[in-house]
């Protein structure tokens, strides 16, 4: 007699944040997921405090609202999600975003991103998130992976990373699954009827070609301070250029250094554009000269990805999981040295080395598929319903 595959139970009070990547990839792994469930038999309820927060329909999808009472998310999550899911037989709950609810009978897993809330003072000397979010979630992140039969990470890095601050976890409970990017989004030269009214949108802000291009904000790791001093150095032989910025508008932390290094750039040199739309962020990665991402930490890194499907030649640090994620398809820089990424700025004006560089990009953005990385999740799913952990 052949058991049935597990129903998955996946916590879906992501979908109530209206942009961000841990909310992009749980939609991007709904997407995916939705034909292989369907074609193995399984189901997939989706688990919202509010009618219509689940942005994937599809015959295997189901939404089940259960509503919140308040404001009180932590006791949706750990009163309300668990009292429902205890009631299900041959299922498996899954949260893409780190706890597990407390009261959880059943199999249960999460995903780990990155381990920003926690100090690794070999990585970085400075707390990302607020003081009592971090609490919390150490305090929650900690009982999760102990209970859990397994925890899944977006990279092999990140995985080190938790097994080294969670010695006491057996070490094969950590499970790195890359995710992905949408390439059908980012398709180098795909253009829409509005493309050319966005685009004059984006113009006015003040942006002109050609211009080097970064997105994720403002945030102390994102190294900024790095990339600002670098351009100034690579603008003083090439005026012509921008630098332009999308994401965040405002460093997460008050930080001196970062003000003064983007206040003495070349007046006109610097756009901030803040939060862009999905699309024309695809037209600025499209028409950028060249990608640079100097990060200091990433759990995974979807922004280099991002730029080299869309046929942009990409610079990036090689810190944490970026070198895993780009496999000798970048120049690589240590992202404490603003010479190294002055002299990498300066040679992607040769058109020889950027045509090797798309080129090479555009083969190891295609390795990263939803297709594969749902495969895999569904085949963790199961495994953590086997345990009965």
């Amino acid at each position: 007699m052949t058991t049935a595959p597990p129903t998955i139970l996946f916590m879906g009070r992501i979908f109530e944040v209206p942009w961000g990547g841990v909310r992009e990839m749980a939609e991007s792994l709904l997407k995916a997921a939705a034909p292989i469930a369907h074609e193995q038999g399984r189901e997939i309820q989706v688990l919202v405090p509010r009618e219509g927060l689940c942005p994937v329909q599809a015959p295997t999808i189901r939404e089940v609202v259960l509503p919140r009472f308040g404001t009180n998310r932590i006791l949706w999550d750990h009163w309300t999600v668990s009292n429902y899911a205890n009631t299900q037989t041959n299922a498996v709950l899954y949260n893409v975003k780190l706890v597990l609810p407390e009261r959880l009978k059943i199999p249960g897993f999460t995903t780990i991103h990155d381990l920003m809330y926690f100090p690794q003072p070999e990585k970085y000397d400075w707390r990302e998130y607020l003081l009592g979010d971090s609490i919390y979630m150490r305090a929650m992140v900690r009982r999760t992976v102990r209970r859990a039969p397994l925890t899944h990470t977006d990279s092999i890095n990140t995985a080190d990373d938790a097994r080294a601050l969670f010695p006491n976890v057996p070490p094969d409970r950590f499970r790195p699954v890359h995710i992905a990017i949408e390439h059908e989004r980012y398709t180098p030269g795909v253009t829409l009827e509005d493309d050319a009214q966005l685009w004059r949108d984006i113009e006015s802000k003040g942006l002109k070609r050609p211009y080097v291009l970064h997105t994720g904000g403002l945030s102390r790791r994102k190294n900024i301070v790095v990339l600002a001093k670098a351009f100034a150095k690579f603008h003083n032989s090439h005026p012509d250029y921008q630098l332009v910025v999308t994401g965040g508008s405002k460093p997460t932390v008050n930080d001196p250094e970062l003000e003064s290094a983007l206040s003495s750039l070349p007046e006109g040199s610097f756009v901030k554009l803040g939060l862009v739309s999905p699309r024309a962020l695809v037209l600025l990665y499209q028409r950028a000269e060249f990608f640079v991402f100097p990060s200091l930490y990433e759990g995974f890194g979807l922004p280099p990805l991002e730029a080299q499907a869309a046929g942009c030649p990409v610079i990036c640090s090689n810190s944490s999981s970026l070198p895993e994620v780009m496999n000798d398809s970048a120049l690589m820089f240590d992202p404490t040295s603003t010479e190294q990424l002055a002299n990498h700025m300066n040679s992607m004006t040769e058109p020889e080395l950027r045509a090797t560089l798309i080129e090479n990009g555009l083969k190891n953005a295609a390795t990263f598929t939803w297709n594969k990385t749902a495969n895999e999740w569904l085949s963790l799913c199961d495994e953590v319903a086997a345990n009965k952990k």
